[in-house]
């Protein structure tokens, strides 16, 4: 008995809009789980080559995935969403990812068989990637991501029609096919760049949140929350180590008559280059915080108490000669107090360093200011 071929094409529709679904899914969730990995492990500190690289072999699994759940229209041809991710990675990571991705799609597509329409599928996605480079060099950047993602998309759905008419020879089929296709290739090139966007932008501002959580506003110092984690963390690492740990506290000399005399503002500044100069007169791995008003510290990982104190005076040194601006033409010279304290070498409790440096601080300034005590 002979299947009408209504029925045929009713069948054709239903999967169609299931697999096409199907990879939609796909799409969002392997997006989401990459980026996710991307964005949170070590890869962002990659060369911008190597990390382009890893893009690239990403949106070609993703598109390689697409292509496995695709729908079979002939004995040779079949239809997917498998365009997206070279779309994806050349609007916002490069040109070179999405070259990758393509490369990667055309090998996949003849690993699943070698035919007339894998040929058409290599014609396609070569003819989509200049496509797509031509839009992303050449479209005005004015234009905004939406309308070149919209471009991208009409040229996909166009090349995808125009490769349907040829490799597919059920015109009814086809009528029905291809409008079917476009709205679900529109919807899905349009969710997926809104779930690239969402995903983007609450990353960006969680690290915003966490950056300003740790950082204190006015110096980009660590703020005094960062210096209690950094110090538990070091605590607990000297003990177990059995390594030497050092605590500096500073204080402005006479920071409120500047204060009084100059205005705050000029207060906020001198805070601010004062920062840059502890900074620049401590290694780099010690941990330089403004614990609060004129307050600062530094933490010294694995530093005995004679390298403290040579840092101590360092900064000592480099304060007192630094000509702090008040004005575009003006400078003034300001000092600092500083206290040290070592574990183990000049106190064995762990939980008493910050106060005995804290008094070590405060004999500095009953001593007459601008010294370093130990």
């Amino acid at each position: 008995m002979c299947t009408p071929a209504r029925s045929i094409i009713e069948v054709v529709i239903i999967d169609l809009l299931s697999d096409l679904f199907i990879n939609l899914c796909i799409l969002i969730s392997l997006l989401f789980i990459y980026l996710q990995i991307r964005w949170n492990t070590k890869l962002e500190n990659l060369s911008p080559r190597k990390l382009g690289l890893v893009d690239g072999i990403a949106g070609g699994v993703l598109g390689n995935m697409l292509m496995y759940f695709s729908i079979q229209l002939t004995d040779e041809t079949i239809l997917d969403l498998r365009y997206l991710p070279v779309m994806l990675t050349m609007l916002f990571i490069g040109v070179f990812p999405g070259f990758i991705s393509t490369l990667l799609i055309i090998v996949g597509r003849f690993m699943i068989g070698s035919n007339i329409s894998s040929i058409a599928a290599l014609i396609l996605m070569i003819s989509l990637f200049l496509g797509f480079y031509l839009i992303v060099k050449k479209m005005d950047s004015s234009k905004g991501i939406i309308k070149k993602s919209l471009t991208m998309i009409g040229l996909a759905n166009i090349e995808f029609t125009f490769m349907l008419f040829i490799l597919v020879h059920n015109k009814e089929l086809l009528f029905v096919l291809i409008p079917i296709f476009w709205v679900i290739s529109t919807i899905g090139g349009l969710i997926s760049i809104y779930v690239y966007h969402y995903l983007k932008r609450s990353h960006t501002l969680l690290k915003k949140y966490e950056k300003q959580s740790s950082t204190d506003f006015l110096t980009g110092l660590n703020n005094v929350r960062q210096f209690d984690d950094v110090w538990n963390q070091l605590v607990v690492r000297a003990k177990e180590k059995n390594e030497r740990l050092s605590l500096l506290l500073l204080d402005i000399d006479f920071f409120k008559k500047v204060n009084d005399k100059y205005g705050h503002p000029v207060g906020d500044i001198i805070l601010k280059e004062l920062g840059e100069v502890l900074l620049n007169s401590t290694r780099s791995f010690d941990t330089v915080s403004r614990n609060g008003g004129e307050e600062f510290s530094v933490i010294l990982p694995d530093c005995p108490n004679h390298q403290a104190i040579e840092i101590a005076e360092r900064i000592r040194r480099a304060v007192e000669k630094h000509p702090f601006p008040i004005s575009q033409q003006d400078h003034i010279n300001i000092t600092v107090s500083i206290g040290v304290a070592t574990f183990p070498e000049t106190i064995k409790n762990t939980e008493q360093i910050i106060k005995y440096a804290d008094e070590c601080l405060y004999k500095a300034k009953r001593m007459g200011r601008n010294q370093v005590c130990h």
